[in-house]
C-alpha cells in the first residue's frame, strides 16, 4: 500500500536504542517505497547515518520540551506546505511538541507516538491527560508496556497498538560469519566457551555482575571466558570501566575477560560466543536479546522489564533473579549443562524471532495503522 506523506520526529541528539531504532524504521519505510521524511537536528549520529541511506531528511532545531508555540506553529506550517499528514513522535520529551503542532494544523495532522521507554510514575493529571488526547494512535512494544499505560494513564485502550521493534533478519543472519573466522577478528581463544555481553559500559547494563558470576562459575569447577563488548558512556568518565578492570584483578580473572570496543558488525560479536549474558537490571526492549536469538545464540536474561516477555518468560532463554550473580552463575551452569536442550531451545528461539521481529513485521503492521487513520479522517 502508498502512504500519504509521513514525517518521522525526534529532537535527540543522542545515539542510543531510541535513535538507532527510529532511523532504521526510516530507512525501511523509505526502502519499502514509503513518502517518509526524517526530521532531526543537524550533526547528529541519526542525520549521519540516515543521510547515508539516502533518506529524505529536514534539519531541525532543538524544541523547547514546553509550551513551544512559536516552533510548533511554524512546523506545522512546514507539514501542510509538504502534504504531510501523519507525523510519528519517538521521544517522549517531543509529546507536548506534537500536540501543540497538531493544535495549530487544526487537528488534521494525525499524531502518532512510538513508545520506546517504559512510563515511570502515574500520569493520570489533567496536564497529561490532555497531552495524551491530542495523539490518535500510541504504538507500544509488549503486552507488560501496553497494561502499564493502561493502569498509569487514562489513555482509551482502543487507540493502543502493540507493535514490537523489528531488526532485518535476513541481514544480519546472512552476515554471521563462522566461529573460527569472528574469534580470528576479535583475537579470543578458539576453543575456550565463551559468554559475552553487549553494550556500553554503564553500571546499569551490569557488567560488574557478569564477571561476579563468571568468577562465581570458576568456583564451581566450570571453565568459560567473558567477551565484554561496548564503549565507555558518553561524557561520563571512564569511574566504571576501571571499577572493572579492579574487580577483574581482584577476583584472579585477568586471563579470562577480554574487552573488545564497539564496532559496527554486530554479527561478528554473536558469531563467536557460545552464550549471551544480559546483565541489565531492567530492560524496556532488550534489542540484544531478540539479535542473539535470531543469530542462534542462548540467552540468559534478568526476569524483569522487557526480558520476561521477550524470552517468553523462560520458553526462549534462561532467566535469573536480577543483581544476582550468584543466581546468575547458577542459571547459566545449568543452561550449559545439557547441551541438548540447549541447541534445541536455541532453535526454537530462532525460529520465534524470525517470526515475530522482522522488520517486515513491524513496517507492515504500522503500513496499515496509517492507513485506517487516514481512512477515519476522512
Amino acid at each position: 500500500m502508498k502512504l500519504d506523506p509521513v514525517a518521522i520526529y525526534c529532537s535527540s541528539g543522542s545515539w542510543g536504542g531510541l535513535e538507532m531504532n527510529t532511523a532504521r524504521l526510516a530507512r525501511w519505510l523509505f526502502e519499502r517505497g514509503q513518502p517518509v521524511t526524517l526530521f532531526c537536528l543537524k550533526g547528529t549520529p541519526m542525520a549521519n547515518q540516515a543521510s547515508t541511506c539516502k533518506i529524505p531528511i529536514h534539519y531541525i532545531r532543538r524544541n523547547k520540551r514546553y509550551l513551544d508555540f512559536r516552533g510548533a506553529f511554524w512546523f506545522s506550517r512546514h507539514l501542510a506546505c509538504n502534504n504531510i499528514s501523519s507525523l510519528i513522535l519517538v521521544d517522549n520529551r517531543d509529546l507536548d511538541f506534537g500536540g501543540l503542532v497538531k493544535l495549530f494544523s487544526c487537528q488534521k495532522i494525525r499524531l502518532i507516538y512510538q513508545q520506546h521507554m517504559r512510563l515511570g510514575i502515574t500520569k493520570k493529571d489533567l496536564i497529561h491527560t490532555l497531552r495524551f488526547r491530542q495523539l490518535d494512535a500510541w504504538i507500544t512494544l509488549l503486552p507488560y508496556m501496553k497494561e502499564e499505560i493502561l493502569s498509569k494513564t487514562r489513555f482509551p485502550e482502543n487507540r493502543i497498538h502493540l507493535i514490537p521493534l523489528g531488526l532485518d533478519v535476513a541481514s544480519l543472519i546472512s552476515s554471521l560469519p563462522s566461529r573460527q573466522t569472528a574469534r580470528k577478528q576479535l583475537d579470543l581463544p578458539v576453543e575456550r566457551f565463551i559468554i559475552g555481553i553487549l553494550g556500553r559500559l554503564d553500571p546499569q547494563k551490569g557488567q560488574h555482575l557478569v564477571i561476579q558470576a563468571l568468577y562465581n562459575l570458576r568456583q564451581k569447577g566450570i571453565t568459560c571466558s567473558l567477551l565484554v563488548m561496548g564503549e565507555t558512556t558518553l561524557n561520563e568518565g571512564i569511574a566504571y570501566t576501571e571499577q572493572l578492570h579492579k574487580m577483574i584483578s581482584s577476583l584472579g580473572l585477568g586471563n579470562d575477560v577480554f574487552f573488545r570496543g564497539y564496532q559496527d558488525d554486530i554479527a561478528v560479536f554473536y558469531a563467536a560466543i557460545d552464550l549471551f549474558a544480559l546483565g541489565s537490571f531492567e530492560e524496556t526492549y532488550g534489542m540484544v536479546s531478540i539479535e542473539a536469538m535470531l543469530c542462534g545464540v542462548p540467552v540468559v536474561g534478568s526476569r524483569a522489564g522487557g526480558t520476561t516477555e521477550l524470552l517468553g518468560n523462560g520458553t526462549y532463554g534462561w532467566l535469573y533473579t536480577p543483581k544476582d550473580p550468584s543466581d546468575m552463575a547458577t542459571v547459566i551452569h545449568r543452561a550449559i549443562g545439557d547441551r541438548e536442550i540447549l541447541g534445541r531451545l536455541t532453535a526454537h528461539a530462532r525460529e520465534h524471532a524470525s517470526s515475530v521481529y522482522s522488520h517486515h513485521e513491524e513496517c507492515s503492521r504500522i503500513e496499515h495503522l496509517l492507513q485506517s487513520l487516514s481512512s477515519l479522517k476522512k
